[in-house]
């Protein structure tokens, strides 16, 4: 009895019990427009295109769900025809789960390619199987209309079906406090820098709503000279962070060690962003950077010039015709009044 009372037997009950970490949702818009990573792959001393993009960002869906068994993902494709939701299956995708023959024969050859075994857990091998099928019948409708559809980027769409998304999924989880943030990953081509301008009042939405559900929005940016002032503004006003990387090469480290900071402790670690963010805004006609412009009262929609036609380009709404005229009016200097001489000359 005496060795039962050594204090290596007796019950410690100073330990404290293990908290379980809040599940997390990680939603996942990637823009896969084929023209913009044709540009992006087609560039002299520019290394990757869009699988490798695909590959590091499965590896990356793969460790998120590793880190807690609650952890939930979505993704979602903006394409040159709108968006689509890729994990999980929408409801008119999802009894469409037997593959053709030609996509059966695919798939075998190009398991390895996939990183999908038989052998993989059974959670991360739903993930990856479910991206595997919908990218590829994805990319075959969009070889079939490649000419005959403009190649437009859709990401506002893309971010608004993700916002949409996470709102829901964490009015469901009611009795869970669920942390919820979306990750964007674009091609940053000189033409899609362009057409970002034409979707900066979408953008700007998606920011209100953002903010609003305390959502931070990160932005992975692959390719490019310039930066996309709205996106950089995006993860600024939403607490996100902003990843600007040259080439596909090490996109897999890049992911694990910015896009995994917890938002709970964004505000007491260095975030890799850049210093500085340039909060003027772009013309929507001429897409010049406007430190003073004009303001339709409508839409917000920012101008350099006034517009022809006397009408609002992004809304179509008319303006005054008498405040166009004050506008349109040129300053008037008033002349300076002559001195009159006195007649007397000084010595």
């Amino acid at each position: 009895m005496d060795a039962i009372a050594d204090p290596n037997f007796k019950h410690q009950g100073n330990k404290l019990n293990a908290v379980e970490e809040s599940p997390s949702l990680l939603t996942v818009v990637i823009d896969i427009t084929p023209q913009l990573w044709t540009e992006f792959d087609g560039k002299k001393g520019k290394k990757g295109n869009i699988l490798d993009v695909l590959k590091a960002l499965i590896v990356f869906l793969n460790a998120h769900l590793a880190f807690n068994i609650s952890n939930q993902v979505a993704v979602i494709a903006a394409h040159s025809q709108g968006i689509k939701y890729l994990y999980p299956k929408s409801g008119s995708n999802s009894n469409a789960s037997e593959l053709d023959d030609d996509h059966n024969d695919h798939y075998e050859t190009n398991t390895d390619k996939f990183i999908i075994s038989k052998n993989m857990y059974r959670r991360f091998r739903n993930v990856d199987e479910t991206l595997v099928e919908e990218l590829y019948t994805l990319f075959k409708e969009e070889k079939k209309n490649v000419g005959k559809l403009t190649q437009k980027s859709t990401l506002a769409g893309g971010m608004s079906a993700a916002l949409a998304y996470t709102d829901r999924v964490t009015r469901e989880m009611e009795t869970m406090s669920l942390k919820s943030r979306i990750m964007v990953i674009t091609c940053g081509s000189e033409k899609n820098n362009r057409e970002e301008i034409f979707q900066y009042i979408p953008i700007m939405n998606c920011i209100f709503s953002a903010t609003k559900i305390k959502c931070p929005i990160d932005v992975v940016k692959v390719g490019g000279s310039k930066e996309s002032t709205f996106l950089q503004q995006t993860t600024d006003a939403t607490n996100g962070i902003y990843l600007h990387v040259t080439s596909t090469n090490g996109l897999l480290q890049y992911f694990s060690i910015a896009m995994f900071i917890d938002p709970s402790l964004r505000q007491i670690i260095v975030k890799p962003n850049k210093g500085s963010v340039d909060f003027r805004t772009s013309c929507y006609v001429t897409g010049r950077v406007v430190a003073v412009g004009y303001i339709c009262s409508v839409c917000l929609c920012v101008l350099s010039i006034i517009p022809p036609g006397n009408k609002c380009p992004a809304c179509d709404s008319e303006f005054d015709e008498r405040v166009i005229a004050k506008l349109k009016k040129k300053p008037v200097v008033p002349r300076l009044a002559k001195k009159k001489s006195s007649g007397h000359i000084s010595k």
